[in-house]
């Protein structure tokens, strides 16, 4: 192991000539700090992480750039986007004592605000997707244009200097509670992933999810589903994880005989599903606790049957898959054992435990994240099969910045956009049309919700999309009398969801590149797939005790339908249970699968159970028959 160590080791240590690690480890080292120093003003600490996310940014771009001219502009432009950090640190109280929209702004306060607006906006174009910034530059005309717009849509006139006030000087704009869970919370998750992984704990992950599905039928598409299901859970990104672990499940599933696109659609989805596996889940999540005024761990502990209930029903395509197909699992000889995984790599599983521990038991956050990452340390430094040098850990804490990129501009850019809503009221607004559209209906409301929030997720990234979901969809739900947590689960599932949706489906792209395989067919593939997956959302209100842990007769009935529902959507999607299923019956199991979903009444979702139970007993018992 410390034969591979070594030249990556070298490598890191080389590229300290350059500034991109450099304000990495810096930036990291700053965060750090605000961990040790909790007293540190919001706005000294989110514009810190807002502006060390551009600067980095700015020097990503410029490693790809050949023209050297280009790339030093790029860099320095870098530094610049630094300044309006180090003013705000400096003059913090000063900016603290003014007086809100009548102290009129210094010329350094105007020229540092655009800077930063406009290098937010051109660095998210480029590394987090336009998607994103167009949607921004939208909702922002719309804030100066709004008094132009007819009916219901007008809001009060704003001028540019009270807009860029708003903006940089409070916590109101680039800085609101987006930024600030990223700065606060997420940062430190991801950071726990970095150096979790710096110490094998991703191979780990791996090798167990391999020993324990390898071997069986289809295991290498279980295997994909396991892994990429719990390092995703620590990632928190979908992309980021297909990119990550596809790169070793895709192959391996076109290997015991999977089509690529297949492949790749079961990758992304199963790395989608990783933001909604506790114990970390993805940033909006923190977000949602911000929302809602609960603790994290309560949204943990619903959560944590419906994922089990995701990854639970892909598994179960992927198995009927491997039945229809006749595809068997993998040599012994590409299986690790289970008790030699467990004896080189299992002490790594402690902090993951010590951190699922903490988040369960309504523990803060931010400090379980950081024991976690302790632990990490001196376990893995107490074994010789984890030990690695102090290269490899500081390279970790500059993929730690790398990867906070992906969250912390789109948090700003969501910053921006709640901005909006909030000063032209359009949220409320919205709420109003929505229910006017579904005409009071809630069942209407559901669908509209459901596709508001796919489209509103199309090309961007899951926490924006989430975002600007809770603050412009889930209102008109919640006045429909829903319960808020059930209503923000089930947007956030959607928006989610949006990851492999077409037309614009990043997840399933990524796993199309590693498969080389077309991506708009992908996406097809994994939405097809997911059919099942995509019925959980409405049982939150239609099988409600689903989200709430405690074991009673109706939460006995309710994951019986749910687990007939899933069982009899898989077995129409992939066509096979036991046996080939007819076209008939496999329509049939599909209705019967969405009137379990969609109707709350037990005698409608008693029917259904029993007939989906009929049809697959028959096909069960054809098959038998045939075999004797």
């Amino acid at each position: 192991m410390m034969s591979e160590i070594r030249p990556q080791a070298k490598a890191f240590w080389e590229s300290l000539r350059f500034p991109t690690p450099v304000i990495a480890l810096v930036w990291v080292g700053f965060q750090l700090y605000l961990y040790f120093e909790p007293g540190t003003d919001s706005l000294i600490s989110r514009s810190g992480h807002v502006c060390f996310a551009i600067a980095l940014g700015f020097n990503l771009w410029a490693d790809e750039i050949k023209p050297a001219g280009l790339r030093l502009g790029l860099r320095l432009l870098s530094l610049l986007c630094l300044a309006p950090f180090v003013y705000m640190a400096l003059e913090i109280e000063r900016i603290r004592s003014r007086t809100p929209l009548l102290d009129e702004l210094l010329p350094a306060e105007i020229f540092l605000a655009i800077v930063m607006l406009v290098a937010l906006i051109v660095i998210s174009a480029k590394l987090v997707g336009r998607g994103v910034v167009v949607v921004t530059l939208c909702f922002l005309a719309y804030q100066f244009a709004g008094r132009l717009m007819p009916g219901i849509l007008r809001h009060r006139e704003t001028d540019l200097m009270s807009f860029l006030e708003n903006q940089y000087l409070t916590l109101e704009g680039v800085f609101g509670v987006p930024t600030g869970i990223s700065a606060e919370v997420v940062f430190y998750f991801i950071l726990f992933a970095a150096v979790f992984n710096a110490y094998g704990g991703g191979q780990m992950i791996m090798d167990l999810a391999l020993a324990a599905t390898g071997r069986h039928k289809g295991g290498a598409a279980k295997c994909a589903i396991v892994s990429s299901g719990l390092i995703g859970s620590v990632s928190g990104s979908a992309v980021a994880n297909v990119m990550s672990t596809g790169i070793f499940t895709i192959p391996l599933m076109r290997k015991v005989g999977y089509q690529a696109r297949f492949a790749a659609a079961v990758e992304a989805i199963a790395s989608t599903g990783g933001q909604i596996m506790p114990p970390v889940m993805g940033a909006g999540v923190f977000i949602m606790a911000d929302m809602l005024q609960i603790p994290y761990s309560d949204i943990v502990l619903t959560a944590l049957l419906p994922a089990l209930v995701f990854f639970g029903t892909l598994y179960i395509v992927v198995h009927l898959e491997a039945s229809r197909s006749g595809l068997g699992g993998l040599a012994d000889s590409e299986v690790p054992r289970l008790r030699a995984a467990l004896a080189e790599r299992g002490h790594m599983l402690i902090p993951l435990g010590w951190l699922a521990a903490l988040v369960v038991s309504g523990y803060g956050v931010t400090d379980a994240t950081i024991q976690a990452v302790a632990l990490t340390v001196v376990f893995g430094t107490l074994r010789k099969s984890t030990r690695t040098t102090p290269a490899v850990v500081l390279a970790a804490l500059v993929d730690t910045a790398k990867r906070s990129i992906s969250v912390a501009l789109p948090c700003a850019l969501a910053s921006v956009i709640v901005s909006v809503i909030a000063f032209s009221g359009l949220g409320p607004k919205f709420t109003g049309i929505l229910i006017q559209m579904a005409n009071g209906q809630f069942a209407i409301m559901l669908g509209l919700s459901m596709i508001g929030s796919v489209i509103l997720g199309a090309g961007m990234p899951t926490t924006s999309a989430y975002v600007m979901s809770a603050v412009l969809i889930a209102p008109a739900l919640v006045t429909l009398g829903a319960d808020p947590l059930s209503v923000h689960l089930y947007i956030y599932y959607f928006a989610i969801l949006s990851m492999i949706t077409p037309p614009v489906a990043l997840a399933a792209y990524a796993a199309a590149t590693i498969a080389k395989t077309e991506p708009g067919a992908t996406s097809n593939t994994a939405i097809f797939l997911a059919f099942p997956i995509l019925l959980i959302p409405f049982a939150f209100f239609t099988h409600s005790s689903i989200l709430y842990y405690g074991l009673t007769w109706s939460t006995a009935f309710d994951v019986l339908a749910v687990i007939v529902m899933i069982g009899g959507a898989s077995a129409a999607v992939v066509g096979w249970f036991s046996a080939r299923l007819s076209s008939t019956e496999r329509a049939l199991l599909a209705v019967m699968a969405a009137a379990i979903a969609f109707s709350p009444e037990t005698l409608v979702c008693s029917v259904a159970m029993l007939v989906a139970a009929f049809l697959l007993g028959r096909n069960n018992l054809k098959s038998r028959l045939a075999t004797a």
